[in-house]
């Protein structure tokens, strides 16, 4: 990055890869604190004053530096994908259930049918058509190396729509991913190429839109390239936690970690009822934040997170770009256990050993804080959203050193358990259970748990309790049980099931038979057992039924559900003839779109849906057209 010369109050030095806005620099009495800026600044001849702040006054000065530095990406080349203002309702790099959001999330009036527009000239790359995740997605690639992602739409343009439907009929199939040829299938910058819908996943009508590097799939934050939405509005701080780093760290002479809430608004936040908070050891820091635009009440991802102890940059990330092979870090970033218990998200300063996110800015000794002297020390954490406003946390930490008669008293004591190094594979075996843990598939290093329950009235094996559902894991597992006796006939419809909740409700993991073992693979710890699927899938017509006229229908829809194992698959027909029907799985709706192969008069409409376990549902009726 360029350098760039700032002359303040008669001093001059360089600071790298930031660009400043010279009017607002003349416009505003700047207070330095300079510990040359962790290493930003390059001249080593400075002279600076030196005036201590609670308000650290010239980091908020780099408020909107990140979004000024953006030479890396072009501006003004890309236009809106839709015609009127963008209102988020997510951001990129928000934090989701085990990925990171790759792009922004925007407002469709809440309907569907709202026109998309290419952001600029180039050819589509891929289609895809899914009856969960993105739905109905276009790809582009564009001339200047960037790929443009629209996703949940309801339909694409009528040039588009012919040429994935003739890939349905041909392939007999609803769910596609089709890769043209280069410049099959081009496009032009401000053309309709789709309509906003709610397919896939989604939880209600919108766009969600990416941009990426066409080079190295890795999405980048829309906002980089200088697209805009209205936002004066600051993060919200809600929470703060902190960690006491086993086995000889204390928070109020305790090893337990502590919640504080926090109250304020605007820039400045602080902990409800006191500012001081007494630690000895090392200590790790947690913050729950989110964002708000203006006159939106969705909870959105925030841009960027610093802290600083004594004004000096200890720890900061941005959510600037990642790549999808290592969004799943985002369960090590986070308080996974506070997240599994109360639904709730802290970001965490402790990076573990196997958290390898490229989201990280500058961190000092992996996030964990050494507090073993005597002395007050000036905590801050600055939040941003990728608009530049900021909000601040301030508070005050009391350091105390180490207490020998605390550590003996709350000493680990060891026990008779197994100890898997994350670097390592690990297997667990038994006579009746198999556990395989891959390298690298622990974030850390641990001590394995493991217990056995009898059986529940409708399993086939006893309950395994495979080390704790805290834990994530970045890898699949494999998991291979014994169960007790299953006749012949039955076997093809055993699995392993995944056991959850207060209420021991049952997610089918699925499994092969080997050498006597039920096996499947799962990323998640918790508790196991072998159950059965004898249950054909249920169809329900929602509009048709036999013998039924159905002249001026536009559309026949069908339910389909399972109570267990899932759908595997489904077949319509209409004549003996192959019919597209869409599968929206969140409703368990399958809607065919009434086109030329229904004939006037009778017509013969059959449906097959198949279980995960192969148990089959069939219906027929007779319709008239």
């Amino acid at each position: 990055m360029s350098k760039t010369k700032l002359l303040v109050s008669g001093f001059r030095f360089r600071v790298s890869g930031f660009k400043f806005n010279k009017s607002r620099i003349h416009k505003t009495k700047i207070y330095l604190f300079l510990i040359l800026l962790q290493n930003k600044i390059r001249s080593p001849l400075i002279m600076y004053k030196i005036i201590l702040t609670s308000q650290l006054t010239i980091f908020l000065l780099f408020s909107s530096i990140i979004i000024e530095a953006q030479s890396n990406y072009p501006q003004n080349y890309f236009r809106s994908p839709i015609d009127y203002p963008i209102i988020l309702t997510g951001t990129f790099g928000e934090l989701r259930t085990n990925h990171f959001h790759s792009g922004i999330d925007i407002k469709t009036k809440g309907k569907t049918g709202e026109k998309i527009y290419a952001i600029a000239d180039g050819y589509i790359i891929r289609i895809k058509v899914s009856a969960n995740g993105f739905g109905k997605t276009l790809y582009i690639a564009h001339p200047n190396g960037f790929v443009s992602v629209y996703a949940h739409l309801k339909k694409f343009n009528k040039r588009i729509e012919k040429f994935v439907k003739q890939k349905h009929y041909e392939r007999e199939e609803f769910e596609l991913n089709i890769f043209p040829k280069k410049n099959q299938i081009k496009i032009e910058k401000g053309e309709i190429i789709a309509f906003s819908g709610n397919t896939g996943g989604s939880d209600g009508p919108h766009l969600h839109f990416e941009i990426r590097d066409e080079k190295t799939e890795k999405p980048i934050n829309p906002f980089l390239f200088g697209l805009k939405s209205k936002d004066y509005t600051r993060p919200k701080i809600k929470l703060l936690k902190i960690y006491p780093v086993p086995d000889s760290s204390f928070v109020y002479n305790s090893t337990q970690a502590k919640k504080y809430k926090i109250g304020g608004w605007g820039m400045q936040h602080k902990i409800e009822g006191e500012d001081t908070i007494h630690v000895s050891g090392k200590i790790a820091f947690g913050i729950q934040t989110f964002d708000l635009g203006n006159n939106n009440g969705n909870k959105n991802g925030i841009y960027s997170i610093e802290m600083f102890v004594d004004s000096i940059l200890q720890y900061s990330h941005k959510m600037q770009t990642f790549s999808f092979n290592e969004t799943r870090y985002i369960n090590s970033l986070i308080d996974y256990p506070e997240f599994m218990d109360n639904k709730i998200r802290i970001q965490k300063t402790q990076i573990a050993p196997n958290n390898k996110l490229s989201v990280y800015d500058s961190v000092l000794n992996n996030g964990i804080f050494d507090f073993r002297d005597s002395l007050f020390h000036n905590v801050n954490f600055v939040i941003k959203d990728v608009f530049g406003n900021t909000s601040q946390l301030s508070f005050i930490i009391k350091s105390n050193p180490s207490n020998d008669s605390l550590i003996k008293e709350n000493g680990r004591i060891p026990k008779e358990q197994k100890f898997y190094s994350y670097s390592e594979k690990n297997i667990f075996e038994t006579d009746s259970l198999i556990v395989t843990i891959p390298k690298n598939a622990l974030y850390d290093s641990m001590v394995f748990e493991h217990k056995i329950s009898e059986p529940l009235p409708n399993s086939f094996s006893k309950i395994y309790y495979i080390h704790n559902k805290y834990t994530p894991l970045h890898k699949n597992i494999t998991i291979a049980i014994k169960p007790d006796f299953i006749p012949k006939q039955l076997k093809e419809k055993a699995l392993i099931a995944y056991i959850y909740g207060d209420k021991e409700k049952f997610s089918a993991i699925g499994g092969k038979w080997k050498n006597g073992f039920l096996t499947a693979k799962n990323r998640q710890f918790g508790k196991y057992t072998v159950m059965l699927d004898t249950i054909p899938p249920e169809i329900i017509a929602l509009n048709i039924h036999n013998k039924k006229t159905i002249k001026d229908y536009k559309t026949i829809v069908i339910k389909i559900t399972d109570d267990f194992s899932g759908i595997k698959s489904y077949r319509a027909t209409l004549n003996n003839r192959w019919i597209l029907m869409e599968y929206d799985k969140k409703t368990d709706k399958l809607t065919y779109f009434v086109d030329n192969r229904i004939k006037k008069g009778k017509n013969i409409f059959k449906i097959e849906v198949t279980d995960e376990r192969g148990n089959t549902s069939n219906y027929k009726a007779v319709i008239f057209y």
